[in-house]
């Protein structure tokens, strides 16, 4: 009998998730997205610094193909912060702060992902 109350309410649960879904215009769906790669991102970029709790962020946006791109400012190894610095996310082992190449190699990457 439990089961199948769990598997009822289960299912209407699904139903009215599926109704608020439909629901959405594409505009709302495209801003649940772009927020969804851009949480994403900036777990990514916390993986890379050392202290991820203290790490800010500004001018996020999505780039081409989808890479969240933004700046970041995090704490150095004497905690002060750095400074803010560019960032690219594309994966977890694909992310890339300026700190971490050549400018010249940053910057190609940045104009190939972001621009």
């Amino acid at each position: 009998m439990r089961l199948a109350t769990t598997i009822a309410a289960l299912a209407g649960l699904t139903a009215l998730a599926a109704l608020g879904a439909c629901g959405k215009t594409a505009e709302q769906k495209q801003q649940e997205e772009m927020a969804t790669l851009t949480s994403l991102g900036e777990k990514y970029v916390r993986e890379k610094v050392l202290e991820p709790n203290q790490a800010r962020f500004r001018n996020q946006f999505i780039g081409k193909g989808g890479a969240p791109c933004g700046e970041v400012n995090a704490k150095d190894a004497f905690g002060g912060y750095i400074g803010f610095q560019r960032y690219i996310s594309v994966a977890r082992d694909l992310t890339l702060l300026a700190q971490d190449v050549s400018p010249a190699e940053f910057e190609a990457q940045w104009q190939q992902l972001c621009r």
